[in-house]
């Protein structure tokens, strides 16, 4: 029983480690669906969110590294019994994403005076597509970098690994904050609303449904 119970308590702390790192990523997405529609404000918004869920990550990966730490140990001591098979080699490690911030994308997009509109564009358009892709690139490299901890726990170290991923995305948030929104306040008000993100969708959506539950009880309760 006891047994079971550890490879119950093995597959639930496992799962954790995915949802942390989905949760991670969806956040990183958010920004990227912000960014996408040049909405500095809700980038801004997004950011704060995903700041907070990235701390809130790093904590509960510890926790939960080393629980699991703990158990599997415990687990492959039991190998005859075939239990827990022990951990395979680790896979090579997946280089990280570059960092990339305001410096980055005004030298890989230059902006010199005197420049045409259609020049402007380019660059900024430039900027802001770089910038999604960058984006993307880090929820790639934060989902698989989850999975390799979660098949081998002395692959990554989880708390580094979200601590690194959030340095990346404030630095090429905060760029692209600078050398679009805050640089060419007129241009970016000017695409908004090209390109909606569906997350807020999502997120209304839910609303609705929540609103129609709570009113279904308040009319019950009544």
């Amino acid at each position: 029983m006891r047994k079971t119970a550890a490879m119950l308590r093995h597959r639930e702390l496992t799962q954790e480690i995915y949802n942390i790192g989905d949760e991670v990523a969806e956040y990183i997405e958010h920004i990227a669906e912000a960014v996408a529609d040049y909405d500095g404000e809700l980038t801004d918004d997004c950011l704060a969110e995903f700041v907070e869920i990235a701390d809130d990550a790093r904590v509960d990966a510890r926790r939960v590294v080393g629980e699991l730490i703990g158990l599997r140990q415990a687990l492959t001591s039991g190998m005859r019994a075939g239990v827990l098979s022990a951990s395979a080699c680790p896979e090579e490690k997946i280089p990280e994403p570059e960092l990339l911030d305001a410096a980055g994308l005004t030298d890989l997009f230059p902006l010199a005076a005197p420049f045409s509109v259609q020049t402007m564009e380019d660059a900024l358009t430039g900027r802001t597509d770089l910038t999604v892709q960058h984006l993307t690139e880090i929820v790639s490299y934060t989902l698989e970098q989850t999975d390799m901890v979660a098949r081998e726990l002395g692959a990554v170290s989880l708390p580094h690994l979200f601590a690194t991923v959030s340095e990346l995305v404030e630095a090429v948030v905060d760029g692209w904050v600078e050398t679009v929104c805050v640089d060419h306040p007129a241009f970016a008000r000017t695409m908004r609303g090209t390109n909606p993100p569906e997350f807020l969708e999502e997120r209304a959506r839910i609303n609705r449904i929540v609103e129609k539950v709570a009113a279904k009880r308040s009319r019950r309760g009544a």
